[in-house]
């Protein structure tokens, strides 16, 4: 069987897709090379089967050249310039889908040919992008570029505005972007071991909050700078209100795209906010996931993200809105990714027989998962932590918990903020179930003494995962005194 790039690329392709690609091949203009059309062809014609059987090299060639020998040269050639012709093709289709970059192209030829009249005719027919979400922005600025090289290039300066709006296009476009990328190295900076070094950007934050009133009618810079200060004081909560009402009040304006990527600078400082305890924003994310559900902001191409669906299940569970978990989890399971589907919905489920109560069913579904992501594996290894705790398994507990530390330092590819959350939870759940499971052979001196020590430590703890849950514990270990 032949292998070969082409055949990843075709795979990516649609059945209408690789019809316009032979379409594609079969016209002169493109493509003068009878066996380039004849491979393609055959291509269209096994579409999408590119199996052992209908790939083999005698196959093709016999498909493409019945009439001359096998000659595995020709036919390596031969795919080279498929390929090629393949890559125009997918710049082609990348081309009919920008009619911003159409018209300037279009625009830049009629100057660079002196038909004035005829390009004044096809400006003002084009028109500026209408100032949106910042999407628009570059090419706003490119449209204006082009306006201005034309009046120097024809001597036609009559009015012309073109050079002071591209200056205030471009400014416009370098902020945005500017305060757009430092919302994201924010964000980076929590999940990853990375830092970002940002020339400018203290300019650009002095620049937008002297003159905050003047860039309230620009959504993007408007909203990337009330992001940028929400993400960039973690304990001033009173940052993300105003920012989330920025946007509510500028949503309209933002394709789902980019609605969805504000959307998720959001959840990203509720989810920070929770992992440092503050409960609050627990109710704050879940009012988050309903909106972006409400208005299908979380799914692409119709599906939903596994970690979306995670994230989602959790934070109901937490909130202890157990029916409606349950109910979410079944209503959404179809809309999952098909590679994912099983492996997602065994794992919350499993997570909503632990919230209530069912612990059997737990350690069954945990059995039926495939941790070969980080993600599950860590998430499965707290659920099954608490699992035990909870069924009083203290030696398979004891002996998670060792595996756990060991785990955590082999992976270094984790940021500090994730191995020292789950560090803590194994640590000092480890010593809420020393405590209990030896509470009958300690004096109540004794008890109390390791039970104050452990509340001690857990108050001066920094980042603990499932912490809510591990307090609820040692607040029922407690109860048990005397």
């Amino acid at each position: 069987m032949i292998s070969h790039k082409i055949f990843e690329l075709l795979s990516n392709l649609d059945r209408k897709e690789m019809t316009r690609f032979r379409e594609f091949a079969d016209s002169p203009y493109h493509n003068k090379h009878r066996d380039v059309r004849a491979l393609t062809e055959y291509l269209s014609r096994i579409f999408p089967q590119f199996n052992e059987r209908n790939c083999r090299r005698e196959t093709i060639w016999n498909a493409v050249a019945p009439d001359r020998p096998y000659d595995f040269a020709q036919l390596a050639l031969l795919f080279t310039y498929t390929r090629r012709l393949l890559d125009d093709f997918l710049m082609q289709e990348q081309f009919w889908r920008q009619p911003d970059q159409q018209n300037l192209l279009l625009l830049s030829e009629l100057r660079r040919r002196n038909l004035f009249d005829l390009y004044e005719k096809k400006l003002r027919q084009t028109g500026s992008p209408t100032p949106d979400d910042g999407t628009a922005a570059l090419s706003r600025y490119l449209l204006a570029a082009e306006a201005d090289a034309y009046f120097t290039r024809a001597e036609r300066r009559r009015n012309d505005e073109s050079l002071q709006q591209k200056a205030n296009l471009l400014d416009a476009f370098y902020l945005a972007e500017k305060l757009r990328d430092a919302c994201e190295m924010q964000v980076r900076r929590h999940i990853l071991k990375v830092d970002y070094s940002s020339r400018l950007l203290d300019a650009v934050l002095r620049e937008v909050g002297d003159n905050i009133t003047e860039y309230a009618h620009d959504p993007a810079i408007f909203l990337y700078y009330h992001i940028y200060r929400m993400l960039s004081r973690d304990e001033e909560s009173q940052r993300y209100f105003e920012a989330l009402e920025a946007l509510r009040q500028r949503q309209e304006v933002f394709d789902k795209t980019r609605l969805s990527e504000l959307y998720n600078y959001f959840q990203n400082y509720c989810i920070r906010r929770i992992n440092l305890g503050d409960e609050r924003f627990l109710e704050e994310i879940f009012k988050l996931y309903l909106i972006l559900i409400e208005q299908e902001l979380l799914y692409e191409d119709g599906l939903l993200s596994e970690w979306h669906y995670k994230n989602i299940i959790t934070t109901g569970i937490r909130l202890r809105r157990l029916p409606w978990v349950r109910a979410f989890i079944e209503s959404q399971k179809e809309r999952l990714p098909p590679d994912a589907r099983d492996n997602a919905y065994r794992f919350n489920l499993a997570a909503y027989h632990h919230a209530a109560g069912e612990y059997d069913a737990v350690l069954q579904l945990l059995l039926q998962v495939e941790y070969s992501d980080v993600r599950y594996s860590l998430g499965a290894k707290a659920l099954l932590l608490r699992t035990y705790y909870e069924l009083h398994e203290w030696e398979a507990l004891d002996s998670l918990v060792g595996s756990m530390r060991q785990y955590l330092q082999r992976n270094r590819l984790l940021a500090d903020f994730n191995r020292n959350g789950y560090h803590n939870l194994f640590r000092f759940t480890r010593r809420a179930a020393a405590i209990r499971s030896q509470s009958a052979y300690l004096s109540d001196e004794k008890y109390r003494s390791e039970l104050e020590r452990l509340r001690r430590e857990l108050s001066l703890a920094g980042e603990i995962f499932n912490k809510s849950w591990l307090m609820e514990k040692v607040e029922e270990l407690a109860g048990c005194e005397g």
